[in-house]
């Protein structure tokens, strides 16, 4: 999976704000990384030490993308029991990244509030309450 450029933080920022969301807010995460928040939860970010793009992903996606693609996917030793992946800004489509948005904030809406868009997207994946 090669990009057709760079992502850098603006443009992932831009990105799932054009998904035009309800309930999405600009934060920081404990590490003092910038992140996208969905519904009060981190759904997407910018890893400084590894100048990487973060996402959430469903359980059994992280090892899944990072056995298929160890060039563009990776995990911290930290965040590997989160369901947490990096992307090398450089290998990760665009296509890729707001489709992987848009099934987390499906993810981590809830339930009732994903009830109101009923056949809208794709089906809801379980996230690992930690």
């Amino acid at each position: 999976m090669t990009g057709s450029h760079d992502i850098d933080w603006p443009e992932l920022r831009r990105l799932g704000r054009s998904l035009n969301l309800p309930a999405v807010h600009e934060g920081q995460r404990a590490d003092g990384a910038p992140c996208l928040r969905a519904h009060g939860r981190v759904w997407t970010w910018w890893d400084r030490e590894e100048n990487a793009l973060g996402f959430r992903v469903p359980a059994g996606e992280q090892a899944f993308l990072i056995a298929a693609d160890p060039l563009t996917f990776f995990a911290r030793a930290d965040e590997a029991v989160l369901n947490h992946v990096l992307a090398r800004p450089d290998r990760v489509s665009t296509c890729w990244i707001l489709a992987n948005l848009s099934l987390g904030w499906r993810a981590l809406a809830p339930r009732a509030f994903v009830a109101l868009f009923p056949g809208e997207g794709p089906p809801v994946p379980q996230f690992a309450d930690y």
